[in-house]
């Protein structure tokens, strides 16, 4: 073989290798995924000041303690009030299985708005210490995302670990849930049931495609249901943010080559207004993305987008919850006891008393 097919074949074996190489640096493996997320999600604990309550999952979207999650987790039966109790714990830097352990950073958090047909809520944390930054969840744009797609959930299942990982695939797609406008899910396979109400779905690059909320179970002649669960896409929670008067857009950039992602300011914004995020041309970059071609890392305009049927304005907390469709949702709408957890968190709840106590005893002893 002569030097220049000699030379053209090594070209052509050294651009293959490189395609290889890049594909794979921009796509994280579950385990990268886990650690450079999953400190944005959290636990989070309905109840009626009894041991009595809804536990589900919750997302980080701004670093001030805003969190996403789903609207049912709060429902009480036969009341059109909701459960007024809200206990948000954080994520432990290594979760170990021991209750007492894991859910020793516990906040107060109450509702900023919900809205009941879309299974959307907006929760804030109270009283959180600023001198701790918290990690944040990003949005993707559900539009890219396509059957086949692989995801990966974090949530705390009953009968599960405390912020476990499931994986699956994009399976199919649900427009306008239960007659709701604009209410349009994914399916997917990634194992989710109860408690894993409201936490995130997310695509390889660990940006949020979706919020879990419903499960399938049984058919209506009995028959069992694996594998059937759904996740209200990204875009649907993005609009209805920007209703409510806050800014927030999908995330554009795709390559997966820092740990600690940058993230956009999130700014409120006039509910009738969305200003396209406007960036310097010397900032766009381009990169190639998971499917090879050629993405640009700019916000897509919103004129660009055809305009979506009016979401439901939020509820107010007095209004009785309207009815979300035949399938199942993630966590009981009937209070349950999770008598282990509940245990621990009462016992744990205690002990930080009987210190408090013990502490007031002491700086009334010294002065």
């Amino acid at each position: 073989m002569n030097k220049p097919k000699l030379s053209y074949l090594f070209s052509a074996i050294i651009a293959v290798l490189f395609l290889i190489v890049s594909v794979q640096a921009f796509a994280f493996t579950p385990k990268e995924i886990y650690q450079k997320v999953g400190s944005g999600v959290v636990l989070i604990l309905a109840s009626e000041g009894s041991r009595m309550g809804s536990v589900g999952t919750g997302s980080i979207i701004r670093e001030d303690g805003l969190i996403i999650t789903n609207a049912h987790i709060f429902t009480r039966e036969n009341s059109s009030r909701l459960k007024p109790d809200i206990a948000i714990f954080l994520k432990p830097a290594r979760v170990t299985g021991n209750h007492k352990k894991d859910l020793s950073q516990r906040y107060k958090g109450k509702i900023v708005s919900y809205d009941m047909p879309l299974d959307l809520a907006l929760l804030k944390i109270v009283e959180m210490d600023h001198n701790k930054p918290l990690a944040r969840l990003d949005f993707a744009d559900s539009e890219n995302v396509v059957i086949g797609d692989k995801v990966y959930a974090i949530g705390h299942p009953e009968q599960g670990g405390l912020w476990s990982l499931t994986t699956g695939v994009i399976s199919a797609f649900r427009q306008d849930q239960g007659g709701v406008a604009g209410k349009n899910l994914f399916q997917t396979d990634a194992s989710i049931n109860r408690g894993n109400s409201g936490g995130p779905l997310l695509d390889e690059n660990g940006v949020m495609v979706g919020i879990n909320s419903m499960i399938a179970r049984k058919a209506k002649d009995g028959l069992t249901i694996t594998d059937v669960n759904f996740s209200i896409q990204s875009n649907v929670a993005l609009q209805w943010l920007n209703s409510l008067g806050y800014h927030f857009t999908a995330k554009r950039e795709t390559a997966a080559v820092t740990p600690k992602p940058k993230y956009e300011e999130s700014v409120a914004q006039p509910k009738e207004t969305v200003p396209a995020p406007k960036l310097e041309p010397e900032k766009e970059k381009e990169v190639p993305s998971k499917h090879g071609e050629s993405v640009v890392i700019t916000p897509k305009p919103v004129k660009e987008k055809p305009v979506p049927p009016p979401l439901a304005k939020p509820a107010k907390p007095e209004d009785k919850p309207k009815a979300m469709g035949t399938d199942k949702v993630l966590t009981r709408k009937k209070p349950y006891k999770m008598t282990k957890l509940l245990r621990d968190m009462q016992e744990m709840e205690d002990m930080m008393d009987d210190m408090k106590g013990k502490v007031r005893k002491y700086k009334e002893k010294k002065y």
